[in-house]
């Protein structure tokens, strides 16, 4: 523990002790920088874990400061008192700004966020009670039992300890379950939402905390200043703070300090510059950018801690029965499957193929709730899974894998696991507990990655990339489990291995169904075979039924519907 702390302690005990020797124009900019800090660590959570890109961070720092600003000067109230409220305003303006948006990606979410920053600044320039184009000035000093923090030096240790009360927050936020899952966001959101993770949600609590934390900035500057300004608040300052980010690294926690310096501190160094002072920044910003693309300070993740060795566990899991029935999908004028049926039941193995196009991915998508059916039913235990999250779907019991290996590459061989727990256990704001950490163990064990937990998911190859996704979705303990195309680029010991695995899954009394266009692997491993062709189903049965089948061969092969017995049993042999 002393050494995870050690770091951050000689950090802030040289920071104090500096503070001693500056004179006091370098302790204001100290403090701007302390302050920028802090918005550095809001937009943090934002970008640097969820990657949510934001333009216009800068109106919650904005609404912080104002209503601390306001609550002072016509409410009469302390400084200490308006801060709660300046947080909380924050962070109900990022439920409103988040709640409807986060949906988007990328571009169109940074659109709306500088829209929103946009807002803030013109609606505050235009109201008659936040001094228009003015602002708020003649706000007091922060007072301390009766003492005003008037000083430079006062104020700078003020704002440091505010810092580190945030540091320490985030801090305890980045050990989370929480920010597992915004890392896997990150990394593909569409993937941590099929295995488990709400993403919605999970954004917009990456939003809401953000905006709290740089909230805490806006009482700070306006006590600084003793004004609130409009003109701090514009799109340039929105993207000062998000330099601090990106010029320290992104999910960083010590780059943000680093940031904070480069962008508040190394301007003021460099007024000796004279005219060229904008330029010199620029080219230093350019330099470091292309020197350091990472940042000054990249993100180093903690390892996942999992135990040494697994605690026994029950050899099966509880019986789970899926029941698909008419379950059709059409895009406008085109049938991607109709009336599709399906009985899975514990321990049993059931594959669907067809040639390309034929509906067998769609067909799970629906099942899993990626897409909306047009019509059918999906029960798993007599309960209805239409019309839920994919995340709710993998919390009942069905989880799956993908045709594309869809893993978390910037995260390790246990960190990807970890994140199959959520459809297990959604509790966000502890660490993993004992109990997951045991399950990621077993599930990797099972799989035979033991012994790569700390690896990262990028670096396996191709068939233990196969293995590793198959443990993700294994490690919610599913009842169900769906696998896309799992052998789909395997050479034949990946294949024959998989098979095996597939074995062992089925003894658990996991039930599996299979897409797969390894007809031998199909033929091995399934007890029913479902073919479907365009969107329809043409055989249903045993793989001795379906083997023998001249509509199964004719779909696959383009051969005539009754070919030759000997040569139906050739192909699907």
């Amino acid at each position: 523990m002393l050494r995870d702390y050690g770091g951050w302690l000689l950090m802030i005990v040289i920071i104090a002790a500096t503070g001693l020797f500056l004179d006091d124009y370098a302790l204001t900019v100290a403090a701007s920088t302390l302050i920028y800090a802090i918005l550095g660590l809001g937009i943090n959570v934002v970008v640097g874990y969820a990657g949510l890109l934001d333009l216009g961070f800068a109106a919650f720092f904005a609404i912080g400061a104002y209503v601390s600003g306001l609550l002072v000067l016509k409410l009469g109230w302390d400084f200490w008192l308006t801060l709660p409220a300046a947080v909380a305003a924050a962070a109900v303006a990022g439920v409103v700004i988040g709640y409807p948006t986060l949906r988007l990606r990328s571009d169109y979410l940074a659109i709306v966020t500088l829209g929103f920053g946009e807002i803030i600044r013109i609606t505050v320039i235009n109201l008659e009670m936040t001094g228009g184009p003015n602002g708020l000035t003649g706000i007091p000093p922060v007072r301390i039992g009766g003492t005003e923090i008037v000083t430079p030096q006062d104020f700078f240790y003020l704002v440091l300890v505010f810092f580190v009360v945030v540091l320490a927050v985030t801090g305890l936020l980045a050990r989370t379950r929480l920010a597992f899952a915004w890392r896997a966001i990150k990394d593909d959101d569409r993937a941590a939402e099929a295995i488990g993770v709400p993403t919605r949600r999970a954004k917009l609590l990456a939003y809401v905390i953000g905006a709290a934390v740089g909230a805490v900035a806006g009482p700070l500057s306006a006590a600084q200043l003793g004004t609130v300004d409009p003109s701090n608040f514009t799109f340039l300052t929105s993207l000062f703070v998000l330099l601090v980010v990106i010029i320290g690294g992104t999910g960083s926690r010590p780059g943000v300090m680093v940031g904070a310096v480069v962008v508040v501190a190394l301007p003021e160094a460099l007024r000796s510059a004279g005219d060229y002072r904008g330029l010199a920044f620029a080219l230093l910003l350019i330099i470091i950018v292309i020197a350091r693309p990472q940042g000054l300070w990249p993100a180093r993740r903690r390892p996942l801690r999992v135990p040494a060795e697994s605690t026994p566990s029950e050899d099966r899991v509880p019986e789970g029965r899926l029941v698909v029935d008419e379950l059709s999908r059409n895009f406008g004028g085109v049938t991607a499957v109709e009336d599709f049926r399906l009985t899975l039941d514990a321990g049993e193995v059931v594959s669907v193929i067809g040639p390309n196009g034929a509906g067998k991915t769609t067909a799970f998508n629906c099942v899993t709730g990626v897409i909306e059916p047009s019509r059918g039913t999906i029960t798993l235990n007599g309960n209805s899974l239409r019309g839920l999250a994919p995340h709710r779907v993998a919390a009942a019991g069905l989880t799956r894998t993908f045709q594309n290996i869809r893993l978390f590459d910037d995260m390790t061989v246990a960190e990807n696991a970890l994140i199959g727990r959520f459809s297990h256990n959604r509790t966000m704001f502890r660490p993993p507990n004992h109990t997951d950490l045991d399950a990621v163990r077993r599930t990797l064990e099972f799989v035979g990655l033991a012994d790569a937990g700390d690896r990262g998911a990028s670096e396996l190859s191709y068939g233990d990339r196969r293995r590793l996704e198959i443990a993700r979705a294994l490690a919610g303990e599913p009842r169900v489990i769906l696998l896309d195309e799992p052998a789909a680029g395997a050479n034949p010991t990946e294949k024959h291995e998989l098979m095996r695995l597939i074995g062992r899954i089925r003894a658990l009394g996991v039930a599996v169904a299979l897409i797969e266009h390894d007809v031998s692997l199909v033929m091995s491993v399934s007890d029913r075979v479902i073919v479907l062709e365009h969107g329809e189903t043409i055989a249903s049965g045993e793989p001795d039924e379906i083997r023998r089948d001249p509509r199964v061969i004719a779909a696959y092969l383009g051969m005539p519907e009754d070919p030759e017995p000997d040569l139906v049993a050739e192909v699907l042999r």
